[in-house]
């Protein structure tokens, strides 16, 4: 009697296990059934369009199918992330000016790959219709230490033009222009199109920056959670590539549309469809010209010492860690 339950028992178990099994979606690794891995990844406010491949994975479940759960933690600007980088954060996507500030002051970081290019729209008032307009205007800044603020020096010295350069917050930047503050402001996505869909006689000016391919926004892991979880590393990449390659073979209708989602308000798909339109978001390796004339022109502003950018390659290798890229890719080659 006593064998007899045992192998009901055992039969029973074995035909919950299968059922179980037949609810998992096809191709959906082991390790997305036990716990997770928690990335604590910071970004920056009104950004959503600038790390779009990011959301889009998320928002596919492409995260959850490797085994990572994202807590997003949002910041003012890339420089005030950084600061927290090992503190609260394990990961920060920023511009690569204020990452590579951060390593000339001695900040610890392993940098795996790009996220965004181009992304410096100026908005401002319809009667500007180029950066000569603007000569000795008020432009509008997200910060000293963003990118954004060298493009626009790199601007001055190759066009010889001299801007008022105002610092402010991209959530205030419909309200600056309305209010007379600034002429003009350069920023990221979809800050400029919710300016441009919100402020008064505002437009686009220059939707991309006079710089091609120009190396955006990139993203940094600290060493420590590297070294304790290399392999979650790898399936973070993983996913991330997997949301590039939606955005490069879907609509960007359907891309708006999750990018609007994330903004927690769906009737922004057209300010972010409009916002599509000033990022490039689908090539995960630096581009190193661009790299080297906007790491150039930073310290030609004094922001870091000049004979770091003797070598700029030399110099950015000793972050870049192309490896665990290499690995992702290889895996969804299968």
């Amino acid at each position: 009697m006593n064998n007899t339950n045992k192998n009901r028992r055992k039969i029973l178990g074995m035909g919950a296990a299968a059922s179980l099994g037949t609810m998992l979606p096809m191709g959906t690794p082991l390790f997305a059934q036990s716990k997770k891995t928690v990335i604590r990844l910071a970004d920056q406010a009104g950004a959503e369009v600038d790390y779009a491949a990011i959301w889009v994975a998320e928002n596919q479940g492409y995260y959850d199918q490797e085994g990572i759960q994202i807590d997003r933690r949002t910041y003012p600007n890339g420089p005030a992330s950084l600061l927290d980088l090992n503190k609260n954060l394990d990961a920060v996507m920023c511009g690569l000016a204020p990452i590579m500030q951060y390593a000339a002051g001695g900040g610890q970081f392993t940098m795996l790959c790009s996220v965004t290019k181009y992304n410096a729209p100026l908005v401002g008032h319809k009667q500007f219709k180029s950066y000569a307009d603007l000569n000795g205007k008020k432009v509008g800044t997200p910060g000293l230490g963003t990118i954004h603020d060298a493009i626009l020096f790199y601007v001055e010295k190759t066009q010889n033009l001299k801007f008022q350069k105002v610092p402010g917050r991209v959530g205030d930047i419909a309200a600056m222009l309305d209010r007379g503050e600034v002429d003009a402001f350069i920023a990221w996505e979809p800050a400029s199109a919710l300016a441009v869909s919100k402020a008064k006689d505002t437009h686009y000016i220059v939707q991309l920056p006079p710089i091609p391919n120009a190396e955006s926004l990139d993203l940094v892991f600290h060493p420590t959670f590297i070294k304790d979880n290399p392999d979650a590393v790898v399936r973070f990449l993983k996913a991330t590539l997997r949301g590039m390659n939606f955005i490069k073979t879907r609509p960007k209708d359907e891309v708006a549309e999750i990018v609007a989602k994330k903004m927690n308000d769906p009737t922004a798909k057209p300010v972010a469809l409009m916002a599509l339109n000033s990022v490039l978001l689908t090539d995960p390796r630096l581009d190193m010209p661009s790299t080297r004339l906007i790491l150039k022109t930073i310290s030609e502003q004094g922001k870091i010492d000049p004979a770091l950018v003797a070598n700029t390659d030399a110099w950015v290798g000793k972050y870049l860690d192309y490896s665990f890229l290499d690995k992702a890719e290889k895996s969804l080659k299968g």
